[in-house]
């Protein structure tokens, strides 16, 4: 775990599976793990990762609402007002998880996108980078990204789609993620999209619980199997795994510059 940076975890996620986040950080830590994000999914579960976070000040922290929150027919902005009220007063290093997500169909088109585009216009007056999610979406992604770029970045997190995608968001000055799918035997295009992302606007993640890399498919993931994600994506790129942890640690330095803190 040397050195090694894990841009996309969900401890909350993995807590309701059986793992201990306090303990699981610690093991972490005492690894040599050299930090990461843990991500939010809900308006409203910041103040549970909180007393957690807080004895780990080095995990940055990001509050969002996925697309998921885009299901029923209350008012987006009703949403979005009660999401500001939660995170009031609380450090928040980044807006996200949100995005679009036409792959489960939550709600409408319409209401993600509304909810996807107020996270970004908040992230905007927060001076905040963005992290977004994008599955079976990528033409409405690209218009959006065309139509506001994020002025202080962000990551297209767990990368899964095509270079066109890849491309735009690199255009509005983002940073590419991927996670263990690019482990999987038959994912030969996800791995040529990684071989061309520019080194410095690459980061690597785990999704934790989710995704695991192999041999670990179908098991709970956790930030320790980086070490596979790692392995692959330094093939990929025909690079030494020690190169390429540096070269991710100083982009996730350039993306967050309070981690120096």
């Amino acid at each position: 775990m040397h050195n090694l940076i894990d841009t996309h975890f969900h401890l909350l996620e993995m807590k309701k599976r059986g793992i201990d986040p306090s303990s699981l950080l610690e093991d972490l830590f005492s690894a040599g793990f050299a930090g990461g994000i843990d991500i939010g999914v809900s308006e409203n579960d910041l103040g549970e990762r909180e007393p957690i976070l807080d004895r780990f000040p080095s995990i940055l922290r990001a509050a969002g609402i996925g697309p998921w929150g885009a299901q029923g027919e209350e008012p987006i902005e009703e949403i979005m007002l009660r999401f500001i009220a939660h995170t009031a007063g609380h450090r928040v290093d980044a807006i996200g998880e949100f995005g679009l997500d036409h792959h489960w169909n939550y709600g409408t088109g319409e209401r993600q996108r509304d909810l996807c585009v107020a996270q970004m216009e908040l992230a905007e007056r927060s001076g905040l980078p963005v992290i977004i999610h994008t599955r079976d979406a990528d033409g409405d992604m690209m218009d959006i990204l065309s139509e506001r770029a994020p002025s202080h970045g962000g990551i297209m997190h767990c990368f899964s789609s095509g270079w066109p995608l890849a491309e735009r968001a690199l255009e509005a000055g983002m940073y590419i993620s991927f996670a263990g799918p690019i482990t999987y035997k038959s994912n030969h295009a996800l791995r040529e999209v990684l071989s061309k992302v520019p080194i410095d606007r690459l980061l690597l993640e785990t999704d934790s619980p989710y995704l695991s890399p192999e041999p670990f498919r179908g098991k709970t993931n956790t930030p320790f199997r980086m070490r596979e994600i790692y392995a692959m994506a330094a093939r990929t790129r025909m690079l030494p795994v020690e190169e390429l942890a540096e070269a991710i640690k100083e982009n996730f330095a350039r993306l967050f510059p309070q981690t120096g803190r």
